[in-house]
């Protein structure tokens, strides 16, 4: 590949990204019923013409917003739950609760539209459940390769714990957001509860 074009095509992301920012900020602020393209456009600095061209019609802009951001999203978690596979109990706590609360604070329009945005068709509503879900079957895989450092073999009870801790870990980033709570004393309420599941689990009850 030639410098010329390995230039035009890094221009083209940067720009894209760029793009994206813009809709971004418009959708979280305005909500998607009330955006415009003309004010994506005007935040981009760019022309209407130039969105439609680049990105398509608001709904597809706004599909691409939300994919992006869980895109990134599950970039981080696959990265602290790979770092934090052989951490004690109590650190990989900590470390799986990070991903999300970094997100909600360093991407906060990111995390309102992933996680708490309107829909617009179907398909940004399909990728939070995708997000949510595979949050829950990485952590489920993390629990059962870890079963000699949690303990018994929670055998289906696996994907049960991690859904729980999942659901607990977004409740509790949306209830300090709501409340304008402090994330980091948030997140670390979230790994004690989540050490805390594992340590008091008594599997003898889920047979009862």
């Amino acid at each position: 590949m030639s410098e010329s074009m390995t230039t035009s095509l890094s221009g083209r992301r940067f720009e894209e990204s760029h793009l994206l920012d813009a809709a971004r900020a418009v959708f979280h602020a305005e909500g998607y019923a009330a955006a415009q393209i003309a004010d994506i456009a005007r935040r981009a600095g760019t022309t209407k013409p130039t969105l439609y061209a680049r990105l398509g019609n608001k709904e597809e802009i706004y599909f691409l917003v939300v994919r992006r951001e869980a895109e990134v999203f599950r970039g981080w978690i696959a990265d602290a739950y790979e770092k934090g596979s052989s951490l004690p109990l109590a650190d990989l706590a900590q470390v799986g609760m990070d991903p999300l609360f970094r997100f909600a604070a360093e991407r906060a329009e990111g995390f309102e539209l992933l996680f708490r945005g309107e829909k617009a068709g179907d398909q940004p509503g399909i990728l939070r459940r995708e997000v949510v879900n595979g949050v829950t079957e990485q952590l489920t895989g993390l629990i059962t390769r870890r079963q000699k450092t949690f303990g018994p073999d929670l055998g289906v009870a696996a994907d049960a714990l991690a859904a729980a801790c999942v659901g607990v870990a977004l409740q509790i980033c949306e209830h300090t957001i709501d409340h304008g709570g402090d994330l980091k004393s948030a997140r670390r309420i979230a790994a004690r509860f989540v050490e805390s599941a594992f340590h008091n689990l008594d599997l003898g009850s889920l047979d009862r």
